[in-house]
C-alpha cells in the first residue's frame, strides 16, 4: 500500500475511534438522548467503517461497535416497553339499568354506564382519537352509546378521565329461537337474583413513545345487577378485559 493509501486508512481509523468514543460516552452518561445530536454520518461510519477493515483489525472495530449500540438499543427497547400503554384497562365506576323488558320480538333496554380511564404514566400523555362503546344481553347485539361519548379528548400524566355512555332504545329479535333463547334466559338470572350485562368498549390511542404511534384496544365489561325493577349494580368497580 501507498504511503497516500495509509494515510487515508489511519486517518479513517482515528475518525471511527474518535466517533466510537463520543457515542459510548453519550450512552452511558445520558442514555439515547445526546446521541440524537450527533451527526449522522459519524454515527454511520461508527458502525460501517469496520466493514472496510480486513482480517483482525475488523473484528475489533466491529466488535467495539457491537459494545457501542447494544446499550443504546436496550435503553430504547426498555423505554418502549415501559411506556407503551399495554397495561391500561378502562374500569365501569358504577352503573344503572332501568329497563331490559322482552315484550313479544321486541326487547327493550336502558343502561348507563360510567367508564373510568386512568393514564398512570407521570411523563407522557395519551391522545384518544376515537372512543365506541356498545352494549349487549345473553349474545344479543343492545345498539351503541352514540353521542353520550366524546369523538376525541386529550389525558395528561397522572389523570383520570370518566366518560358517561348512555344505551337507550328498542332491538328487533326476529328469530323465534333467539326469542325463547332471551326469555328463558332473563327468567333464570332474575332467579338466581344477578342479570348480567355486556359492555364492550373500543379504543383508538395515540401514544408517543420517542415516536408516535397508534394503538387499537378492544375491552369487555361484565356487569351485574340485581333483578329490575329495582336494579342495583353489583360491584363498586368492574374492570374491563382486553380481548
Amino acid at each position: 500500500m501507498s504511503e497516500h493509501g495509509q494515510g487515508v486508512e489511519e486517518g479513517r481509523r482515528k475518525a471511527a475511534r474518535k466517533c466510537w468514543k463520543a457515542t459510548k460516552t453519550a450512552v452511558i452518561k445520558d442514555t439515547w438522548v445526546p446521541l440524537l445530536t450527533l451527526p449522522w454520518k459519524c454515527a454511520f461510519n461508527c458502525l460501517c467503517c469496520s466493514c472496510r477493515q480486513a482480517g483482525i483489525e475488523a473484528s475489533r472495530w466491529v466488535w467495539q461497535c457491537v459494545q457501542c449500540w447494544t446499550p443504546l438499543s436496550l435503553t430504547v427497547l426498555l423505554l418502549w416497553l415501559l411506556y407503551r400503554p399495554d397495561r391500561f384497562h378502562p374500569t365501569v365506576d358504577s352503573a344503572s339499568l332501568a329497563s331490559l323488558d322482552l315484550n313479544g320480538n321486541s326487547l327493550r333496554y336502558n343502561l348507563a354506564v360510567n367508564l373510568s380511564f386512568r393514564n398512570s404514566n407521570r411523563l407522557l400523555s395519551i391522545s384518544y382519537l376515537d372512543v365506541g362503546a356498545s352494549a349487549s344481553y345473553n349474545g344479543t347485539s343492545l345498539g351503541l352509546a352514540g353521542n353520550s361519548l366524546p369523538g376525541s379528548f386529550r389525558q395528561g400524566p397522572k389523570n383520570t378521565t370518566v366518560l358517561h355512555a348512555v344505551f337507550q332504545g328498542m332491538v328487533m329479535v326476529a328469530d323465534v329461537q333467539v326469542q325463547e333463547g332471551l326469555g328463558k334466559e332473563l327468567e333464570r338470572e332474575r332467579g338466581s337474583g344477578a342479570v348480567r350485562m355486556r359492555v364492550r368498549v373500543d379504543l383508538t390511542i395515540m401514544y408517543k413513545v420517542i415516536v408516535k404511534e397508534i394503538f387499537f384496544y378492544s375491552y369487555e365489561c361484565y356487569l351485574p345487577f340485581t333483578p329490575l325493577p329495582n336494579a342495583v349494580f353489583l360491584s363498586d368497580s368492574a374492570p374491563c378485559f382486553r380481548v
